[in-house]
């Protein structure tokens, strides 16, 4: 036996549709945007997720994603719309577009940065290493040297300096020693 599930119905305000069209037709209106608004307007004219998808090149399941997040949201927009007419441009922007995701967790910590920071802005000269400034390269062996890391890579040092505006290649450092001449003074 064949189980077929019916697709949220949507019902729109005259002004839900009206925003809805203008993100449909608008010429600078983000793809994402202008897509999931015409998936919303199809729906309300009564084609289901099959006939959507195969109309606008979609996978069904894009579409019945949209549709349900419209259908869940539907009493908030209307509330939205009859409290705070103003909002409601914003609220259908906001549930046509993508939840925020919580992205790759950071790897290095505040105090590991800092510790690079610092570790720039000292001369290699100091640390009795055989080369006059800073790569990133060099920076990233010398943090894993000396504990501050357990790996870390070129780009990491360039990110990292870049956010501080460091640029140890470019410090001022003279090419030959500064030499008193005791008969100039």
């Amino acid at each position: 036996m064949m189980v077929t599930r019916q697709a949220a119905t949507i019902e729109l305000s005259q002004k839900e549709r009206q925003i809805l069209e203008k993100l449909d037709r608008g010429t600078h209106t983000p793809l994402h945007l202008k897509t999931r608004a015409h998936i919303i307007l199809q729906a309300t004219d009564g084609m289901n997720n099959k006939q959507i998808s195969r109309q606008s090149h979609l996978n069904r399941n894009q579409v019945k994603k949209w549709r349900n997040r419209w259908a869940h949201s539907a009493e908030a927009i209307a509330q939205i719309e009859t409290e705070r007419p103003r909002a409601l441009k914003e609220a259908i922007h906001s549930v046509l577009s993508d939840e925020q995701r919580s992205g790759k967790p950071r790897f290095f910590t505040d105090e590991q940065v800092a510790q690079i920071w610092t570790l720039s802005c000292q001369s290699p000269k100091d640390k009795d290493l055989p080369f006059s400034h800073w790569t990133h390269g060099k920076l990233a062996r010398q943090a894993k040297e000396e504990g501050i890391v357990e790996s870390i890579s070129t780009r990491s040092v360039s990110r990292f300096l870049n956010a501080a505006d460091l640029k140890p290649h470019q410090s001022n450092v003279w090419l030959n020693p500064k030499i008193d001449d005791p008969e100039q003074h």
